[in-house]
């Protein structure tokens, strides 16, 4: 059953624009308040405050358009909440990119000084470090294809939770 959040409105004629299109006759409008009060029992459609959530009947000549109805205000509060969610949801998306850039770039630092002349020249010397080199370049290249993983799946996160940004925004 849809549900109409009261916004300025202070009485159930207020609501009219909102629940009718066009004209309704006032024995349609007699008939529709009847039937919202009694959906509504607790709640006096004649004193209305803000917030106040009307449960809205099936009827006839209601035009309520899709599930939750709210007035001006809190469209333009719930849009301004999605928007900046988006404008976060970007922000921490390209910080973690950033970041794991930064990561991507030390590793490679690090395998270009294992395959450093230096290195070579003490395994020559100490061939037990050879072990020790080789399982920190298996690592490494661990680590770089878990970064990959990591960042296929932000990416596809971002993707999603973007449609979903957009879906909320287009509720209002």
């Amino acid at each position: 059953m849809p549900v109409l959040v009261v916004g300025t409105e202070k009485n159930f004629t207020a609501l009219r624009e909102r629940l009718f299109a066009g004209r309704v006759s006032p024995a349609a409008a007699r008939d529709v308040k009847e039937a919202v009060a009694e959906a509504n029992p607790d709640v006096d459609l004649d004193d209305l405050q803000p917030g106040i959530v009307l449960t809205i009947p099936e009827a006839p000549r209601l035009s309520l358009r899709g599930e939750l109805s709210l007035d001006e205000t809190p469209k333009q509060a719930l849009a301004a909440v999605a928007s900046a969610g988006a404008r976060a949801l970007e922000e921490l998306a390209a910080a973690a990119q950033a970041a794991e850039r930064e990561r991507s770039a030390e590793r490679k630092r690090l395998g270009s000084a294992l395959g450093s002349a230096e290195v070579d020249g003490a395994i020559r010397q100490d061939p037990d470090l050879k072990a020790d080199v080789d399982a920190t370049r298996a690592a490494l290249e661990e680590e770089e294809a878990g970064a990959k993983e990591r960042m296929a799946a932000l990416k596809q996160a971002q993707a999603e939770w973007t449609k979903e940004m957009a879906s909320l925004r287009e509720l209002f």
